[in-house]
């Protein structure tokens, strides 16, 4: 077994494995800050996932998951 599986597999033991598909805009966002910071995309997004769950209680994060990646003209999801 390689290293990356294990280490893989001692994650998944240790924890939730998730596995996120980005494509266009989000995909290319993703690759290149995971560029410019010199990471993985892995890391950036565990980074990322990590940032964002320790900031969930300060109130300045949107608590609203929208349905549709498209927003109307008065700023509402369609």
């Amino acid at each position: 077994m390689s290293e990356a599986s294990e280490r893989r597999d001692r994650q998944i033991q240790e924890g939730r494995s998730v596995t996120v598909r980005l494509e266009g805009f989000a995909a290319e966002a993703v690759g290149e800050e995971a560029d410019r910071l010199g990471v993985s995309a892995d890391e950036l997004v565990n980074f990322s996932v990590l940032y964002y769950l320790a900031d969930v209680d300060s109130g300045r994060i949107a608590r609203q998951i929208l349905t549709s990646p498209h927003i109307d003209a008065d700023g509402d999801p369609e």
